[in-house]
Parts: C-alpha cells; sequence; structure tokens
C-alpha cells in the first residue's frame, strides 16, 4: 500500500460523544469555573495520585506561576535543560531569576544528573525537569532525592509525559510541583489552550491558587498580586472526556514504537529512542547524521516530519550564551521526529519505518 500523505499529527474530526458535551456547556450557558471544571481537577488528581490541581490557561503561565509562588528574588538561580522547549527557560528570565542550564544526556535527551550536580550552589532555588518526547526522566527519583536534601524545589515539566510513569508513578507525582499542558497536540489534548498545576503540597497549592486568580482569596477580595490565567470550561469539559481514553491512545503510541524498534533497529546510520516501561511516546524521536538529507526525501514520499528542537535554549541570542553545552547543541543537529499519533493506522507506520528502511539501504 502507497500513501499521497502522512501527516505527522492526526488531528481527526472530534466524536460525537465530544461534540455532545460541548453543546451541554453551551447550553448551560456557564462557561468559566463551571461543574466540568470541578470533575476534571477531581479526576485528574485521582488519576495521577495527586492532592491539589490548578487549571491554569497553558502550561507557560503554570510555570510562571509556580516560580512566582515561592517568593523567587534576583539572585535566585534557576537550573532547566538546554534542550527543551523555549518556557522552561522563558518564565526563569520572566520572574527575574537567575537562568543556569544543565547540558544532556544524548542516550535520553534529558538533563545529565552528573552536570546538573556540578552546578548546584547556594544561590540555586529550584529546578525545572522537564519528561521529554513521552519519557519520565530515568533518574527523576535519584534527581528528586538530591532536590530534598538541598532544599531545593523539583518542579516536572510534564508537558510532553501524560500518563507517562516511572516504576508504577506517573509524572507529575515525583517533585514537590509539577505543570501540565493540554495544547491540542498533546497525549491528553483539549481544543484549545489549558494547562494545569499539580502538587501535593498544600501551601504550594494556594500560593499558586492566589497567583492564578488575581491574588483573591474570594471574589473582590484580593489579599496580594495575582494574573488571571483559568482554563475555560469548555476545555475542561473535553479534557474530563478524553481523559478515560488516555491509557488507550498511549498504548497505541507504545504499539506504533514497536513497529518502528521493529523495521529499524538493525538500521546503520540511525539511533532509535531507548525504550523502557511508562514511555507513551509523545514523539518517536531518531537521532541520524543525514537528518536533512532523510527529511527531504520522506517529503518527497509525502511523509510529514517534524524536528524537536532545531536549535537548543543554550544558543538562543535571546539568552545569555555564555554556557557551552555541547551536547543540547550537537543533539539539535541530528534529531527527527517521526509521525506516531495514535489517529494514525499500522499500516501508516510500517509504510514510514519502510521508507526509512529503503533511504538508508539505496
Amino acid at each position: 500500500m502507497t500513501y499521497d500523505y502522512i501527516p505527522f499529527i492526526k488531528l481527526n474530526n472530534q466524536n460525537q460523544d465530544l461534540m455532545s458535551v460541548l453543546q451541554k456547556v453551551v447550553n448551560k450557558g456557564v462557561f468559566m469555573n463551571g461543574e466540568y471544571h470541578q470533575k476534571f481537577k477531581l479526576a485528574f488528581a485521582r488519576y495521577l495520585n495527586v492532592e491539589n490541581v490548578i487549571l491554569t490557561a497553558n502550561c507557560t503561565d503554570s510555570l510562571e506561576i509556580i516560580l512566582r509562588s515561592i517568593n523567587i528574588s534576583p539572585n535566585d538561580e534557576v537550573i532547566t535543560a538546554a534542550f527543551s522547549w523555549y518556557s522552561d527557560a522563558s518564565v526563569v528570565k520572566i520572574v527575574g531569576a537567575q537562568l543556569v542550564f544543565c547540558d544532556i544526556n544524548p542516550a535520553h535527551f534529558m538533563m545529565d544528573f552528573n552536570h546538573l550536580k556540578s552546578l548546584i550552589n547556594c544561590n540555586t532555588k529550584a529546578i525545572i525537569l522537564p519528561h521529554l518526547f513521552g519519557q519520565v526522566h530515568p533518574e527523576t527519583e535519584e534527581i528528586a532525592s538530591f532536590c530534598k536534601e538541598n532544599g531545593i524545589l523539583l518542579i516536572e515539566d510534564c508537558a510532553q509525559a501524560h500518563g507517562a510513569s516511572l516504576n508504577e508513578i506517573k509524572a507529575g507525582a515525583f517533585g514537590d510541583i509539577a505543570a501540565f499542558s493540554f495544547y491540542p497536540t498533546k497525549n491528553l489534548g483539549a481544543l484549545g489552550d489549558g494547562g494545569a498545576i499539580v502538587t501535593n503540597d498544600q501551601d504550594l497549592a494556594e500560593s499558586c491558587y492566589l497567583w492564578a486568580n488575581h491574588g483573591q482569596i474570594k471574589r473582590d477580595e484580593h489579599i496580594q498580586l495575582g494574573r488571571n490565567s483559568r482554563m475555560d470550561e469548555l476545555q475542561a469539559a473535553i479534557l474530563q472526556s478524553k481523559l478515560p481514553d488516555l491509557d488507550a491512545e498511549n498504548q497505541k503510541r507504545i504499539e506504533f514504537a514497536k513497529i518502528y524498534q521493529d523495521i529499524l533497529r538493525q538500521l546503520n546510520g540511525i539511533s532509535l529512542p531507548i525504550h523502557s516501561e511508562g514511555h507513551v511516546y509523545h514523539q518517536f524521536v531518531i537521532k541520524t547524521e543525514k537528518r536533512d538529507s532523510l527529511k527531504s526525501y520522506l517529503k518527497k514520499k509525502g511523509i510529514e516530519t517534524q524536528i524537536h528542537y532545531p536549535n537548543a535554549i543554550s544558543d538562543m541570542d535571546v539568552f545569555d550564551r555564555s554556557t557551552s553545552c555541547s551536547n543540547a547543541t550537537n543533539i539539535a543537529d541530528i534529531v527527527l521526529s517521526l509521525p506516531i499519533h495514535p489517529n494514525h493506522t499500522k499500516e501508516e507506520i510500517k509504510y514510514v519505518a519502510n521508507a526509512i528502511l529503503t533511504y538508508f539501504k539505496t
């Protein structure tokens, strides 16, 4: 079988159940802080096995609110990965703290624990730890213990890790606090922007809630500065409806990853992502020195791919580039993300894998 076009992501028309729940929200006429807002908060907390969920407008807001909730000062340092999405670094600068980049381990694309430990000093206030591409950082438990021993707040960035786990603990339940994104392309995606903060720390939860809600302890009673970052009722209703299907959709991603692994594992010139229990493959990211040529070849075959990420954050001019993170810089030149959305079919995934096989064997 051949295909004229295989998109990177297949966001199909929404099913009737989702359309029905949207109609219920419209008919009721409550578009903020309604019943679905509360239902999703409780359901997501149960799913993650955490005590508190604060729903926000997006993940970037969530990260910024977390930092503001811990009374960050200009002398405080916050460490994050040199290779991740821009928000992990930008929020540190936005709140006025000192940004410190940690290089990555090329095997799993995430923070190098040894480098992380070498960066710690008396000014280190927090670590933003991104779980990239659907995998919980393999050393998250060790990093959490290290942070606790050194009095450092551990913030998990779980934007790409809905349902991912390590030793049967889900992403978001390891650190002091975590941020999630529900952007439509995520494993659990809304029909627009949405985010969440999750934590077992009641004091942190209350502080984050105030920062996200104009500093209001109740209507018209403002006890501190704050901002407006809320998830609307339509997005909460969509997420409440989709949450029960998350594990099944993640299982499809895992099955597609196995197809890629089975077909491509013996191929020279390509490095496949490390498989681990609990990996939910938000992205299937390969490494190859022939990245750009392969991407062009697949495009001619009608196969859409993407690059996550074409630049290390530590190499962006908007930030101080005095710190060299060579692994992050090098990885950005050789990564390529393949289609792996649950709305794809096994036949489409096999077609992509066999096209890659043909490229390297000709």
